[in-house]
């Protein structure tokens, strides 16, 4: 995930990445928290909040625009095969609230000191029930289709494939695909964080590009922060 990096037209609206569609704009006011889920010591704590925006789910991202941009706050984005734990909840009186726990990627404008973030959808004007089964439903796509990606040895599906391309996924016959879905969305956070523990940053930056050179540097530099501090 990373705060900040979403491409935005002079009229506001985002400029998607190659092969990227929006499958999903939320309606009324959507509010976003991000918070540390532990407090490292010595660090000032992680509280990111915007109180009304929009949520959009993409064929690659879940992105979060709030209404009144800010110079520290502008945008929050991270790949859907990201969020990891989601949940919907709900409490007595309040809204409805979707949460996720998310590895931020290095330099994406969150300390390296935390591994790990919490982060909060607050439904205040409805959709939250369109929003969770459009959620759902795409990430067991793409896990799926991760799957066949490994099985043929194609690493680089997930930049080339089309919204259209994700195959289906039905489970078997009869079954409550809600469920299935449900529980395709479950394997894919483990899979995910299988692949993070054996997953490795580069050796070596792209040769003869000094600021290519010095962003991989800080990547792995904050990677490195990452895992100490998810150790400790």
């Amino acid at each position: 995930m990373s705060i900040n990096w979403v491409m935005l037209s002079r009229a506001g609206e985002i400029e998607p990445l190659p092969h990227e569609s929006i499958l999903h704009k939320t309606r009324g006011r959507i509010a976003l928290s991000i918070t540390a889920p532990n407090q490292p010591p010595g660090v000032p704590p992680l509280n990111i909040k915007s109180e009304s925006g929009t949520a959009y789910i993409t064929n690659q991202r879940l992105i979060y625009l709030p209404s009144r941009p800010t110079d520290q706050f502008k945008s929050f984005s991270t790949k859907i095969l990201g969020c990891q734990d989601t949940r919907m909840c709900s409490s007595w009186i309040g809204p409805w609230y979707w949460e996720a726990s998310v590895r931020p990627v290095p330099d994406g404008n969150i300390p390296p000191e935390f591994p790990r973030v919490n982060v909060r959808l607050t439904f205040k004007d409805g959709g939250s029930s369109e929003f969770e089964s459009k959620f759902v439903e795409l990430k067991a796509r793409l896990h799926h289709a991760a799957q066949i990606a490994e099985e043929s040895g194609q690493s680089n599906w997930a930049q080339t494939v089309h919204d259209e391309q994700l195959p289906e996924y039905s489970g078997p016959q009869g079954g409550d695909n809600t469920g299935q879905a449900s529980e395709v969305a479950r394997r894919a956070d483990e899979a995910a964080r299988e692949q993070e523990t054996h997953q490795q940053t580069p050796d070596e930056p792209p040769p003869n590009y000094d600021e290519a050179q010095a962003q991989a540097v800080s990547m792995r530099f904050d990677e490195r922060m990452r895992e100490e501090a998810e150790r400790q």
